[in-house]
């Protein structure tokens, strides 16, 4: 109650000198922005990278951008998070912006709305979470199938036609009468949604693909996955997603395929880990995650996340639903990095960068130190590689000859170095 009798909140407002302050000079000033965009870089994890696929580079002249993720602002806030005053950058937005075609002043150009009334049909080209009509419009501008869209309750259901017109209370609808004007980038959402019930759209993310010199896939999860209050039942990806992986590494077997996965929990992946040219985890990174997938897949940044969770191979490795015991035992495999006794897809602290380092010179204070105490341990470490990274430092430790059930490793610590 201390820091709420410090911020007013049971004065009245007009006593209150925080009431006073503008907002726009304070909340998501530029360096609120700038620390959101540094923080979401920071988190970006690189799980796999076959002959250098990433970075890419920033010339490319066309780009296959697949998945309805990617096109998402809103999705990439994950939990607890209020929408910001500003737009969020999506996926999208972020590749056009390191590739030089920056969207930031693209509006959108659609006729205008027309109150209750909803273009109900099946051609659904994206479904994304917007706040208003003008947002919603320059979604539709953004993905060149996009002709129509119908905005509802905070979703904007973009259309290939106008079929099924009807009266519909609530609902506003409208025509796109332009399109951004790059053709480097082309977006086709493959799914309707991020839990991808059906495989409709999985031929247009074919033929979308057609040409591209490297194929952008968003996979993961959203909200209406996962969420307080509603588990999970499998960590395996939603719905049909990993038949969209399938249907495009057939149909484009020697187009590079790069994933990147926007999540909270953990997620296993199957035959993607050693089908896929790059895997990219994203997390959920915040309001200005969108821009910090494109500085990392274009090399503006390496990466140097790492992995904060285990990433098992199935579900079937991992405890029933209710079994607490975090050990092994006869009816689990025990869970999390320090007690799970089987192999995995990607372990906890796991992370891949764009540069090379060399560890030396390791020193540890004590060979052998009693309960409580510290010991402290130097290494040298140099980038030995072409570009500037991050190098994320950890030290795991192991008790021997232990008397008791221990964990098979711990992190005792870690620093993120800059070199």
């Amino acid at each position: 109650f201390r820091i709420r009798l410090q911020l007013g909140m049971h004065d009245p407002p007009a006593m209150v000198e925080w009431n006073y302050l503008h907002n726009e000079s304070i909340v998501e000033n530029k360096e609120h922005i700038a620390l959101a965009r540094l923080a979401a870089q920071q988190a970006m994890t690189l799980y796999t990278n076959k002959n250098g696929t990433l970075p890419l580079s920033p010339a490319l002249k066309r780009i296959a951008l697949v998945g309805p993720s990617a096109v998402q602002g809103q999705l990439l806030l994950g939990n607890y998070a209020a929408h910001p005053d500003m737009l969020i950058p999506t996926i999208q937005d972020g590749i056009l912006h390191a590739i030089g075609e920056s969207p930031e002043n693209f509006t959108g150009n659609c006729s205008s709305a027309e109150a209750n009334v909803d273009y109900f049909n099946q051609d659904s080209c994206g479904v994304t979470l917007t706040s208003n009509v003008s947002e919603c419009c320059r979604h539709c501008g953004l993905n060149n199938a996009c002709k129509y869209f119908t905005f509802y309750k905070g979703k904007c259901f973009m259309k290939t036609s106008n079929e099924g017109r009807r009266n519909s209370s609530g609902r506003y609808s409208a025509q796109c009468l332009s399109h951004f004007g790059t053709d480097r980038v082309r977006y086709v959402s493959g799914c309707p949604d991020v839990a991808c019930n059906t495989t409709a759209g999985f031929a247009d993310a074919v033929s979308g693909a057609a040409g591209a010199e490297v194929i952008v896939l968003v996979l993961g999860l959203d909200q209406g996955q996962e969420r307080e209050g509603h588990d999970r039942t499998a960590i395996e990806l939603p719905g049909n997603q990993v038949k969209l992986f399938d249907a495009l590494r057939q149909a484009h077997a020697h187009t590079p395929i790069v994933v990147v996965l926007v999540h909270g929990g953990t997620l296993a992946l199957g035959h993607i880990v050693q089908e896929a040219d790059a895997i990219l985890d994203a997390w959920y990174p915040g309001c200005q995650g969108g821009m910090a997938v494109g500085d990392v897949l274009f090399g503006a940044v390496s990466p140097a996340g790492r992995a904060p969770v285990t990433s098992y191979l199935k579900t079937e490795d991992l405890p029933a639903m209710g079994n607490t015991n975090l050990y092994p035992n006869s009816g689990s495999n025990g869970i999390t990095y320090r007690y799970f006794n089987k192999p995995v897809q990607f372990p906890f602290g796991y992370g891949l960068s764009y540069s090379t380092f060399e560890y030396e010179n390791l020193a540890i204070s004590f060979n052998s130190i009693k309960a409580c105490e510290y010991n402290t341990i130097t290494v040298t470490v140099r980038n030995t590689g072409d570009v500037d990274s991050d190098e994320v430092v950890q030290v795991y430790v192991k008790h021997h000859n232990a008397s008791t059930p221990v964990p098979n490793i711990r992190l005792a610590g870690f620093t993120r170095l800059s070199l």
